[in-house]
Protein backbone atom coordinates (compact mmCIF):
# COMPACT_ATOMS: atom_id res chain seq x y z
CA UNK A 1 0.00 0.00 0.00
CA UNK A 2 1.78 3.61 -1.26
CA UNK A 3 1.52 5.21 2.30
CA UNK A 4 2.47 9.22 3.32
CA UNK A 5 5.55 10.24 5.74
CA UNK A 6 7.13 12.51 7.09
CA UNK A 7 11.05 13.44 7.32
CA UNK A 8 13.05 14.80 10.05
CA UNK A 9 13.59 17.56 7.24
CA UNK A 10 10.22 17.57 5.82
CA UNK A 11 8.75 21.61 6.23
CA UNK A 12 9.30 23.12 9.18
CA UNK A 13 10.39 20.28 11.37
CA UNK A 14 14.47 21.05 11.59
CA UNK A 15 13.26 24.31 12.64
CA UNK A 16 11.39 22.78 15.17
CA UNK A 17 13.81 20.31 16.30
CA UNK A 18 16.01 23.47 17.08
CA UNK A 19 17.97 23.30 13.33
CA UNK A 20 20.12 20.41 15.28
CA UNK A 21 23.95 19.08 13.40
CA UNK A 22 25.31 16.73 15.22
CA UNK A 23 28.26 14.55 14.05
CA UNK A 24 30.09 11.35 15.21
CA UNK A 25 33.01 12.03 17.76
CA UNK A 26 36.76 9.70 17.16
CA UNK A 27 35.52 6.71 18.01
CA UNK A 28 32.43 6.70 17.48
CA UNK A 29 31.07 6.62 20.62
CA UNK A 30 29.38 9.58 21.04
CA UNK A 31 28.04 12.52 19.06
CA UNK A 32 29.15 16.06 19.33
CA UNK A 33 27.27 19.46 17.63
CA UNK A 34 24.49 21.62 18.73
CA UNK A 35 21.08 23.24 18.13
CA UNK A 36 21.23 25.78 16.34
CA UNK A 37 18.05 27.45 17.03
CA UNK A 38 15.94 27.33 20.34
CA UNK A 39 13.89 23.96 20.02
CA UNK A 40 10.09 23.65 20.24
CA UNK A 41 10.33 20.20 19.63
CA UNK A 42 11.89 17.52 21.59
CA UNK A 43 13.53 14.60 19.31
CA UNK A 44 11.50 12.30 21.84
CA UNK A 45 8.39 14.27 21.16
CA UNK A 46 8.75 13.49 17.45
CA UNK A 47 6.81 10.18 16.78
CA UNK A 48 3.96 11.72 18.54
CA UNK A 49 4.43 15.16 16.78
CA UNK A 50 4.12 13.17 13.88
CA UNK A 51 1.08 10.76 14.69
CA UNK A 52 -0.81 13.93 15.79
CA UNK A 53 -0.47 14.68 11.68
CA UNK A 54 -2.12 11.07 10.76
CA UNK A 55 0.92 9.65 9.52
CA UNK A 56 2.80 6.57 10.97
CA UNK A 57 5.98 6.31 8.97
CA UNK A 58 8.79 8.65 9.08
CA UNK A 59 12.53 9.01 8.20
CA UNK A 60 14.95 10.39 10.63
CA UNK A 61 18.56 12.27 9.43
CA UNK A 62 21.30 11.38 11.56
CA UNK A 63 22.65 14.95 12.06
CA UNK A 64 19.27 15.28 13.68
CA UNK A 65 19.97 12.50 17.16
CA UNK A 66 21.66 14.75 19.85
CA UNK A 67 22.13 11.64 21.78
CA UNK A 68 23.47 7.69 20.71
CA UNK A 69 24.17 6.69 24.16
CA UNK A 70 22.15 3.24 25.02
CA UNK A 71 19.72 4.26 27.14
CA UNK A 72 18.41 7.18 25.04
CA UNK A 73 18.34 5.02 21.77
CA UNK A 74 16.40 3.18 23.81
CA UNK A 75 14.08 6.37 25.02
CA UNK A 76 13.63 6.77 21.32
CA UNK A 77 12.78 3.36 20.25
CA UNK A 78 9.99 3.39 23.03
CA UNK A 79 8.86 7.05 21.56
CA UNK A 80 8.37 5.54 18.14
CA UNK A 81 6.85 2.19 19.53
CA UNK A 82 4.52 4.34 22.02
CA UNK A 83 3.46 6.52 18.93
CA UNK A 84 2.95 3.58 16.31
CA UNK A 85 5.17 5.08 14.08
CA UNK A 86 7.45 3.69 12.15
CA UNK A 87 11.15 4.02 11.45
CA UNK A 88 11.27 3.66 7.92
CA UNK A 89 14.77 4.71 7.16
CA UNK A 90 17.59 6.26 8.98
CA UNK A 91 19.52 8.64 6.38
CA UNK A 92 23.12 8.63 6.45
CA UNK A 93 24.26 11.74 4.55
CA UNK A 94 28.15 11.42 5.38
CA UNK A 95 31.06 9.76 3.91
CA UNK A 96 32.99 9.70 0.49
CA UNK A 97 32.50 5.59 0.21
CA UNK A 98 34.10 5.71 -3.41
CA UNK A 99 36.67 8.02 -2.39
CA UNK A 100 40.01 7.05 -4.55
CA UNK A 101 42.09 7.63 -0.94
CA UNK A 102 41.88 3.96 0.58
CA UNK A 103 41.90 5.54 3.91
CA UNK A 104 39.34 7.82 3.56
CA UNK A 105 37.12 5.18 1.56
CA UNK A 106 37.70 3.15 5.03
CA UNK A 107 37.01 5.46 7.38
CA UNK A 108 33.96 6.36 5.66
CA UNK A 109 32.95 2.71 5.08
CA UNK A 110 33.82 2.26 8.79
CA UNK A 111 31.27 5.21 9.38
CA UNK A 112 28.73 4.33 7.53
CA UNK A 113 28.55 0.84 9.40
CA UNK A 114 28.41 2.38 12.83
CA UNK A 115 25.42 4.50 11.52
CA UNK A 116 23.42 1.25 10.39
CA UNK A 117 24.27 -0.25 14.39
CA UNK A 118 22.63 2.80 15.51
CA UNK A 119 19.85 2.44 13.62
CA UNK A 120 19.43 -1.34 14.34
CA UNK A 121 19.32 -0.09 18.42
CA UNK A 122 16.45 2.69 17.18
CA UNK A 123 14.47 -0.53 15.45
CA UNK A 124 14.54 1.74 12.36
CA UNK A 125 13.36 -0.44 9.50
CA UNK A 126 15.84 0.22 6.77
CA UNK A 127 18.89 2.43 6.12
CA UNK A 128 19.56 4.98 3.13
CA UNK A 129 23.05 5.81 2.01
CA UNK A 130 25.05 7.64 -0.79
CA UNK A 131 28.13 7.01 -1.94
CA UNK A 132 29.17 11.10 -1.67
CA UNK A 133 30.03 14.04 -3.60
CA UNK A 134 33.05 13.24 -5.36
CA UNK A 135 32.32 13.03 -9.41
CA UNK A 136 31.83 9.36 -10.57
CA UNK A 137 34.16 7.54 -13.39
CA UNK A 138 34.44 4.44 -14.22
CA UNK A 139 37.69 3.49 -11.33
CA UNK A 140 35.53 4.21 -8.98
CA UNK A 141 32.47 3.43 -9.76
CA UNK A 142 33.99 0.07 -9.68
CA UNK A 143 34.93 1.03 -6.28
CA UNK A 144 31.54 1.95 -4.89
CA UNK A 145 30.23 -1.19 -6.06
CA UNK A 146 32.51 -2.74 -4.09
CA UNK A 147 32.25 -0.81 -1.47
CA UNK A 148 28.10 -1.15 -1.58
CA UNK A 149 28.27 -4.86 -1.69
CA UNK A 150 30.16 -4.59 1.97
CA UNK A 151 27.68 -2.43 3.39
CA UNK A 152 24.93 -3.97 2.17
CA UNK A 153 25.92 -7.13 3.82
CA UNK A 154 26.79 -5.57 7.03
CA UNK A 155 23.40 -3.94 7.27
CA UNK A 156 21.80 -7.29 6.89
CA UNK A 157 23.98 -8.57 9.75
CA UNK A 158 22.74 -5.47 11.58
CA UNK A 159 18.81 -6.48 10.60
CA UNK A 160 18.31 -3.33 8.34
CA UNK A 161 16.74 -2.98 4.64
CA UNK A 162 19.67 -0.52 2.84
CA UNK A 163 18.61 1.73 0.06
CA UNK A 164 20.37 4.49 -1.74
CA UNK A 165 19.13 7.65 -3.72
CA UNK A 166 19.72 10.29 -6.69
CA UNK A 167 21.46 12.27 -3.68
CA UNK A 168 24.61 14.47 -4.04
CA UNK A 169 27.28 14.96 -6.91
CA UNK A 170 28.29 10.61 -7.20
CA UNK A 171 24.53 9.54 -7.40
CA UNK A 172 23.24 12.64 -9.18
CA UNK A 173 22.48 10.51 -12.23
CA UNK A 174 20.68 7.52 -12.71
CA UNK A 175 22.50 5.82 -15.09
CA UNK A 176 25.23 6.19 -12.51
CA UNK A 177 23.68 4.80 -9.84
CA UNK A 178 22.41 2.22 -11.30
CA UNK A 179 25.69 1.11 -12.39
CA UNK A 180 26.99 0.70 -8.64
CA UNK A 181 23.71 -1.46 -8.06
CA UNK A 182 24.71 -3.95 -10.64
CA UNK A 183 28.23 -4.02 -10.02
CA UNK A 184 27.43 -4.58 -6.24
CA UNK A 185 25.25 -7.13 -7.25
CA UNK A 186 22.38 -6.67 -4.20
CA UNK A 187 18.93 -6.18 -3.92
CA UNK A 188 18.99 -2.89 -2.63
CA UNK A 189 15.76 -0.25 -2.21
CA UNK A 190 15.78 3.10 -4.37
CA UNK A 191 14.91 6.19 -2.81
CA UNK A 192 13.66 8.23 -6.07
CA UNK A 193 13.58 11.76 -4.71
CA UNK A 194 11.68 14.12 -7.46
CA UNK A 195 13.69 17.48 -6.01
CA UNK A 196 17.04 15.80 -6.37
CA UNK A 197 16.01 14.95 -9.89
CA UNK A 198 16.67 18.45 -11.64
CA UNK A 199 17.04 20.43 -15.34
CA UNK A 200 15.85 18.91 -18.48
CA UNK A 201 17.11 15.27 -17.48
CA UNK A 202 14.55 15.44 -14.65
CA UNK A 203 12.18 12.92 -16.09
CA UNK A 204 14.58 10.86 -17.77
CA UNK A 205 16.31 10.42 -14.80
CA UNK A 206 13.10 9.64 -12.56
CA UNK A 207 11.96 7.29 -15.14
CA UNK A 208 15.11 5.09 -15.25
CA UNK A 209 14.76 5.44 -11.47
CA UNK A 210 10.71 4.03 -11.08
CA UNK A 211 10.71 0.70 -11.78
CA UNK A 212 12.97 -0.04 -8.93
CA UNK A 213 12.04 2.74 -6.75
CA UNK A 214 11.19 1.54 -3.19
CA UNK A 215 10.43 4.63 -1.59
CA UNK A 216 9.49 8.14 -2.85
CA UNK A 217 10.83 12.15 -1.66
CA UNK A 218 8.30 14.27 -2.71
CA UNK A 219 9.14 17.71 -3.64
CA UNK A 220 6.85 19.95 -5.29
CA UNK A 221 7.74 22.89 -7.25
CA UNK A 222 6.59 26.43 -6.63
CA UNK A 223 6.14 29.60 -8.27
CA UNK A 224 7.06 33.49 -7.22
CA UNK A 225 3.68 33.26 -5.71
CA UNK A 226 3.93 29.88 -3.51
CA UNK A 227 1.85 28.31 -6.33
CA UNK A 228 2.06 24.20 -6.90
CA UNK A 229 3.44 23.55 -10.48
CA UNK A 230 0.81 21.27 -10.76
CA UNK A 231 1.74 19.55 -14.00
CA UNK A 232 5.23 18.69 -12.44
CA UNK A 233 3.89 17.27 -9.55
CA UNK A 234 1.49 15.13 -10.84
CA UNK A 235 3.98 14.07 -13.64
CA UNK A 236 6.32 12.46 -11.47
CA UNK A 237 3.54 10.86 -9.27
CA UNK A 238 1.85 9.14 -12.51
CA UNK A 239 5.32 8.16 -13.29
CA UNK A 240 5.47 6.14 -10.25
CA UNK A 241 2.09 5.11 -10.26
CA UNK A 242 2.70 3.87 -13.83
CA UNK A 243 5.49 2.07 -12.43
CA UNK A 244 3.46 0.04 -10.01
CA UNK A 245 4.89 1.76 -6.98
CA UNK A 246 4.19 0.41 -3.65
CA UNK A 247 5.80 2.22 -0.44
CA UNK A 248 6.14 5.48 1.57
CA UNK A 249 5.62 8.63 -0.06
CA UNK A 250 7.90 10.97 2.06
CA UNK A 251 6.20 14.38 2.31
CA UNK A 252 9.54 16.62 1.68
CA UNK A 253 8.07 20.27 0.63
CA UNK A 254 8.63 22.72 -2.04
CA UNK A 255 11.22 23.95 -4.06
CA UNK A 256 12.57 26.68 -3.37
CA UNK A 257 12.46 25.02 0.04
CA UNK A 258 12.55 28.31 2.48
CA UNK A 259 9.83 29.89 0.35
CA UNK A 260 7.18 27.13 0.23
CA UNK A 261 7.86 26.74 3.93
CA UNK A 262 7.22 30.51 4.52
CA UNK A 263 4.07 30.25 2.55
CA UNK A 264 2.82 27.41 4.78
CA UNK A 265 2.52 26.37 8.31
CA UNK A 266 3.21 22.66 9.26
CA UNK A 267 -0.09 20.73 9.35
CA UNK A 268 -1.54 22.85 6.49
CA UNK A 269 1.53 21.67 4.03
CA UNK A 270 1.46 17.83 5.19
CA UNK A 271 -2.42 18.04 4.07
CA UNK A 272 -1.33 19.93 0.80
CA UNK A 273 1.18 17.27 -0.29
CA UNK A 274 -0.53 14.39 0.80
CA UNK A 275 -3.68 15.26 -1.22
CA UNK A 276 -1.39 15.69 -4.22
CA UNK A 277 -0.77 11.98 -4.10
CA UNK A 278 -3.86 11.17 -3.31
CA UNK A 279 -5.49 12.65 -6.15
CA UNK A 280 -2.97 10.29 -7.96
CA UNK A 281 -3.28 7.15 -6.24
CA UNK A 282 -6.76 7.14 -5.16
CA UNK A 283 -7.95 4.25 -3.13
CA UNK A 284 -4.61 2.76 -3.07
CA UNK A 285 -3.15 5.46 -1.09
CA UNK A 286 -3.19 5.33 2.79
CA UNK A 287 -2.47 8.33 5.10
Amino acid sequence: MVRAGLSSFSLHLPDALGDPWFELDEGHKSVSGSFRATPTLDLLDFPSAVAALGINCVDLCIQHIPNIDAGYLEELRSAFKAADVELYQLLIDIGEVASADPSERSASIALTKRWMEIAAELGSSGVRYVPGDIKPNSENISACGEAFRELYDYSLECGVEPATENYKVFNNEADDLLQVLDLADRDYGVVADFGNAKGPEKYDTLSKLMPRATAIHHWVMIDDEGRINMEDSKRCLHMARDNDFDGPVMLLGGHPYHQYKETRVLAAAVDELRGEVRAVFGDDFEG
